[in-house]
């Protein structure tokens, strides 16, 4: 049997005969060489085809194995999983056949003892009988006095309340909205010379001279406070009347009650500016610009006449009522503020009202339940039921 060996074609190679030592390619023809290379190369494809058959199946065969492996793996989790589940279940119908058994045994406790309980109280109660009708006499005389001062007590703390909250008095609340304004001006002007008028003077309320850095009087803003409910043309001569007296160049009117059909928080009416407290101060802080603005042109200008015309027209002009409006607009936010705790403040103070009423119904029911205990032996007890219960609650506030 023949076997092809490999071997390079420069091996040396010596003659068994002479010992003579040529290369194998002067002893071997071409052509020999050639076929010899041709089978080497035909046998090393084959075997090469049959290695890579061979890496193939073995890959398959691994590749099989492993995902066996990797599907018992997980059927055994889901088994293991499963078997977890059933236990945590059987647990939990454990737990609540325990819990109902528990809820059954409390629910029999409990009206095991309301019959104890209202056994005792209908024992209680015939001895508070047997009592009262021994002691009758003195006991509702002391208890009659006791619940008539509460009641009496009661229908006036909540008559004085129901007062303060429906009533106000016009000259506190007047005051009240003049030191409000008076403490805006000074805090948000600190260089300007406020002037508050003396009560019981007549004019307005209050002068605001308006000061440059410089210290110099640029002008001065007439200021009145009003705290009513209904507004009153007749405030416009007035207050026109007064700045003429004092020669202010300019007059503000504030009040909670605005001209009819004006939605703006301030308006021009008369040539005296009407504004909302809210408003007060960025129409202020606008009012002042303009005189402080009218100063340095008086100061720069000779046609003092002709600028003053200018800015007159310049304050009536909607560009200024516009600019002055959006100052005014985050002024307005915390008037919703304020105007949201103030609704609040009111439904507390309802409720405390609420709880008076509900407290000296409370009393008139124990008088009630006194005299069905005492029946005829205690005749004070009418007098008791025919008291006048005073002011009388709107149970609707």
């Amino acid at each position: 049997m023949t076997r092809p060996i490999i071997l390079d074609a420069a091996e040396p190679i010596a003659c068994p005969k002479c010992a003579h030592t040529f290369p194998l390619t002067e002893g071997i023809s071409r052509q020999t060489i050639e076929r010899y290379a041709e089978d080497f190369e035909r046998s090393f494809a084959e075997r090469r085809q049959a290695l890579e058959a061979e890496l193939a199946a073995e890959a398959k065969r691994r590749a099989e194995r492993a995902a066996r492996e990797q599907y018992e793996t997980e059927v055994k989790a889901m088994k293991e999983a499963l078997a977890a589940k059933e236990g945590v279940l059987s647990n939990l119908r454990n737990g609540e056949l325990e819990l109902r058994r528990l809820l059954r045994e409390a629910e029999e406790k409990r009206q095991g003892q309301e019959l104890e309980y209202q056994r005792k109280l209908d024992a209680e109660r015939k001895t508070i009988e047997e009592r009262a009708r021994a002691s009758a006499g003195e006991e509702f005389g002391r208890r009659e006095a006791q619940y008539k001062a509460q009641l009496e007590s009661a229908q006036r703390e909540a008559a004085d309340l129901k007062r303060k909250l429906e009533q106000g008095s016009q000259q506190t609340q007047g005051e009240a909205l003049e030191l409000g304004l008076e403490i805006m001006l000074r805090s948000s002007f600190p260089m300007d010379s406020l002037d508050p008028v003396p009560k019981g003077v007549t004019g307005a309320d209050m002068l605001q001279r308006v000061c440059a850095p410089s210290g110099q009087v640029c002008g001065t803003i007439v200021w009145e406070a009003k705290q009513t409910k209904n507004w009153q043309p007749a405030w416009i001569q007035k207050l026109k009347d007064d700045q003429h007296k004092v020669g202010a160049e300019i007059a503000v009117l504030v009040t909670t009650a605005m001209p009819k059909d004006s939605r703006e928080p301030f308006v021009r009416e008369g040539d005296v500016w009407v504004t909302r407290f809210e408003a007060a101060r960025p129409l202020a802080e606008a009012l002042r610009g303009t005189l402080l603005e009218m100063h340095k042109l008086r100061q720069a200008n000779s046609g003092r006449s002709e600028k003053m015309a200018l800015l007159y027209n310049y304050i009536c002009s909607p560009q200024f009522a516009q600019r002055v409006k959006a100052v005014v607009d985050g002024f307005e936010a915390m008037r919703q503020d304020l105007e949201a705790e103030r609704n609040a403040m009111i439904r507390i103070w309802k409720k405390r009202e609420a709880q008076l009423t509900r407290l000296t119904g409370g009393m008139l029911g124990v008088v009630g339940d006194l005299q069905g205990i005492g029946q005829e032996a205690v005749p004070q007890l009418g007098g008791i039921a025919e008291l006048p219960t005073g002011e009388k609650l709107d149970p609707s506030t």
